[in-house]
């Protein structure tokens, strides 16, 4: 029996891979550092566990609206109104089983076989796979210094058969934070060329040094074109939840990604739009909280960095990741990844899956403590003036390399 042509041509989620193998490690009882990971460590909110568990108890666990449920739609247009400062109804809202979903959701409202959609580089990993599975073509753009694009070098990438931008910012890898000008000029740049404008704001809270996250809406009064992904996986630390969502004021394309989920997932799990709900509506108080964690922590990572010479790295300006250059010691991030997995049991994400080679994606969401540990693991196997020896864990390490 034969498989797709197109299934050949779309590969694993990296960082799921590596999920899975550090698990498998920790559960061999080694003492594995994982800094790859795409998670907060911090407990689910009391309000989410207590909306689970009221309507777990309440037996009437039936499937959900296909769009998503009206009571979760109307929390999330209050978040609308609350960060993006626009106002809008049901209708203009798609609930969807993670932001990933609504990602693909709107590629397969909006992409024709040969379109292209561009996007800056360093990338989410899933980006391009996600475009060719609706048959469009991947524009990675890469910035000539660096890992933070210019406006010029996206609008360069345009051409007669762009159909969509898609944005994250603050990105994953890099934690950049495009500038109002490079939104604004993006906003300009999609509504002259009627092209689709899809920002991916899973993280736009998560920002650091008191700034905001620049939105696009703020820099139009007509934002048909314009689609913001978000959810509760980053903020809340809900990711086991699934939970996430997609906005615009053009109702077109919210009902068109809804007929695409409709025959695709039918709903999201009614358990897990309770726990969104019950995040929504109570404290916020843990997104505040778990943004002072992160920056404290990304702090404690740059110091550590810096520790390590050689090393190039721009501080990131929101999310839990860094993605710090290693190309001095080894340009092949692969390579580099695999053989601090496995000589010193740190597990780190290699820039090539994002679009740059030499670089590793380093995560600060886990435990200070253990930021600290792995950069000092990292640091003795790169350092060839280091001693011979470390203690990782109760088993002493001696360099055979």
């Amino acid at each position: 029996m034969e498989l797709s042509n197109l299934s050949s041509t779309i590969g694993d989620s990296p960082t799921l891979k590596l999920n899975a193998k550090t698990a498998a490690l920790k559960k061999e009882g080694l003492p594995v550092i994982h800094l790859g990971g795409g998670e907060p460590e911090i407990p689910a909110p009391l309000s989410a566990v207590d909306a689970i568990i009221k309507k777990a108890q309440s037996r009437k666990i039936k499937y959900s609206p296909t769009t998503g449920g009206a009571e979760l739609k109307e929390a999330v247009a209050r978040y609308t109104k609350e960060h993006y400062g626009i106002e809008v109804d049901n209708k203009n809202i798609i609930i969807s089983s993670g932001a990933k979903q609504a990602i693909y959701n709107f590629l397969l409202s909006t992409i024709n076989k040969g379109d292209e959609v561009v996007f800056p580089v360093p990338y989410w990993v899933s980006y391009p796979d996600m475009i060719k599975l609706v048959g469009g073509v991947p524009v990675a753009v890469k910035p000539k210094e660096g890992i933070e694009i210019t406006f010029e070098e996206l609008a360069n990438a345009v051409t007669e058969k762009t159909k969509a931008i898609m944005l994250n910012s603050p990105s994953n890898p890099a934690g950049v934070l495009f500038s109002a000008d490079f939104i604004r000029k993006t906003v300009e740049l999609c509504r002259s060329r009627n092209i689709w404008l899809m920002t991916d704001d899973i993280y736009h809270q998560l920002v650091f040094d008191g700034v905001k996250a620049p939105s696009p809406f703020e820099y139009t009064d007509n934002a048909d074109n314009i689609v913001a992904i978000n959810g509760v996986s980053k903020l809340y630390g809900l990711t086991g939840l699934r939970i996430g969502w997609a906005v615009s004021t053009n109702k077109e394309v919210i009902a068109a990604m809804g007929r695409m989920q409709a025959q695709t997932t039918s709903c999201n799990s009614a358990l897990s739009e309770a726990g969104a709900l019950g995040a929504l509506q109570g404290s916020q108080e843990v997104v505040d909280e778990l943004r002072k964690i992160l920056e404290n922590n990304r702090n404690t990572l740059l110091s550590e960095l810096s520790k390590i010479e050689g090393v190039k790295v721009l501080a990131p300006k929101g999310t839990f990741y860094c993605f710090a250059d290693f190309s001095r010691y080894n340009k092949d991030s692969l390579a580099l990844s695999a053989f601090l997995l496995d000589k010193v049991m740190v597990a780190t994400v290699p820039g090539v899956s994002f679009g740059l080679d030499g670089y590793l994606r380093i995560s600060y969401c886990a435990a200070e403590e253990n930021i600290i540990e792995g950069l000092r693991r990292i640091r003795w196997a790169l350092d060839k003036a280091a001693p011979a020896e470390i203690k990782i864990g109760d088993k002493i390490v001696r360099k055979d390399w």
